[in-house]
C-alpha cells in the first residue's frame, strides 16, 4: 500500500485553508484512506497550517519555548497564568486564541517570562518544591544575564546533544536512559576540566540516582530519537532504552575521545554499579536534592 499527498481545501474556524495531506491508495479499488496514526498526523497538519495563515504559533514552535526553560507542559502552563492541560491541549489538539499565543510568545524573551514565574509562584508551588522553584529562577537570570556557567560555558546546543547520543549508540547497540545520563554527565564535565566547555552545554542538577540534566525528558522526546520501553518483572517498572538517533552534526575529534574515555572506564559497569560510583563524586555529596550541580566539580571528579 503506497501513501499519496494531495492539497485541500479545508474549513477551520470559518476560514478555508490549503493544506497538504497524506492517505493510503488503494490501486485496486481506487480508495484514499487513513489509520489513527496518520488521520491524527493529517490533524496536526490542519491545525498548524491554519495556525501559520492566522500568524498563531505552531504546536511545535510552542513546545520549543516550553523546552527553553526545562519545563514539563503543566508547569509551564501554570507559569503563565493558565489552566493546568492548557498547554497539553495546544501541543496536541486544539489550536489556542490569540490572547494566549500573545502571551506563550512573549514568554520566549527570558525578561518577559522571569515576571510571569514570580507573578505566578504559588500555582508552580502547588506541585513543586521550592528547591525546584529556585533551580528555574536561578536558570532563567542567567539567560538573562547570558552566564552559561552552570550549563559548562555554552549554550544548550540540542544538535551537539544528539551527536553525543548518537556517537555513544556507535560503539554499543542501545543504552539505558539512566546509564546515558551518566555517560554524558561525565564527558561534560570531563570536557569541562579538559577544555573549559561542556560538550553539550547540559545543566544538571542533583537528583537521587546522580546527576540529571534540566529538562531531559523533553528534550529525549525529539523525532531523532528512538526510545523503547521494557517491562522489568523483578522491581515491576519500565526501564527505557535510547536505541538510535539521528544528528545532523558530528563530534570533533577532541569530543569523541573524550566520550571514549568515559566509556572506556565506565563502560563496564551496570547500571545500579554506575549510579553508585556516581554517588561517591563530590559534585554529589557535597549538592543538595534539586540543586545545581556546578561545573566546578569538575576539578575533582574521580577517575582523572
Amino acid at each position: 500500500m503506497e501513501k499519496i499527498t494531495k492539497i485541500e481545501d479545508v474549513e477551520v474556524k470559518g476560514k478555508v485553508i490549503k493544506v497538504e495531506l497524506t492517505y493510503y491508495y488503494d490501486k485496486d479499488n481506487d480508495l484514499l484512506y487513513d489509520d489513527i496514526e496518520l488521520g491524527n498526523y493529517n490533524l496536526r497538519r490542519i491545525r498548524n497550517a491554519y495556525r501559520k495563515e492566522t500568524g498563531l504559533l505552531t504546536d511545535d514552535e510552542i513546545k520549543e519555548i516550553r523546552g527553553k526553560y526545562f519545563l514539563n507542559q503543566r508547569n509551564f502552563a501554570l507559569l503563565l497564568g493558565f489552566g493546568e492541560v492548557t498547554i497539553t491541549r495546544y501541543e496536541s489538539k486544539s489550536i489556542q486564541e490569540k490572547a494566549h499565543d500573545d502571551i506563550i510568545r512573549k514568554a520566549s524573551d527570558p525578561n518577559t517570562f522571569l515576571e510571569y514565574v514570580e507573578k505566578n509562584k504559588d500555582a508552580y508551588l502547588k506541585y513543586n518544591s521550592l528547591d525546584t522553584y529556585n533551580v528555574l529562577l536561578t536558570t532563567i537570570k542567567n539567560m538573562i544575564s547570558n552566564n552559561f556557567k552552570d550549563s559548562g560555558n555554552i549554550a544548550y546546543d540540542s544538535e551537539k546533544f544528539h551527536a553525543a547520543i548518537s556517537y555513544i549508540l556507535s560503539k554499543m547497540k542501545s543504552v539505558k536512559k539512566t546509564k546515558l545520563v551518566k555517560y554524558l554527565w561525565y564527558a561534560d564535565f570531563y570536557s569541562y576540566k579538559k577544555y573549559n566547555h561542556s560538550i553539550t552545554g547540559l545543566t544538571y542538577v542533583h537528583n537521587h540516582y546522580g546527576a540529571y540534566p534540566l529538562g531531559l525528558n523533553d528534550k529525549l522526546s525529539n523525532n531523532a530519537i528512538t526510545i523503547i520501553d521494557n517491562y522489568c518483572d523483578a522491581n515491576d517498572s519500565y526501564e527505557y532504552i535510547i536505541t538510535s538517533c539521528n544528528s545532523k552534526v558530528e563530534l570533533s575529534k577532541e569530543e569523541k575521545e573524550i566520550i571514549d574515555t568515559v566509556l572506556e572506564k565506565l563502560g563496564k559497569y551496570n547500571t545500579k554499579e554506575l549510579v553508585e560510583y556516581m554517588h561517591k563524586e563530590d559534585a554529589y555529596l557535597h549538592t543538595n536534592q534539586n540543586e545545581i550541580i556546578s561545573y566546578d566539580y569538575a576539578k575533582t571528579l574521580s577517575i582523572w
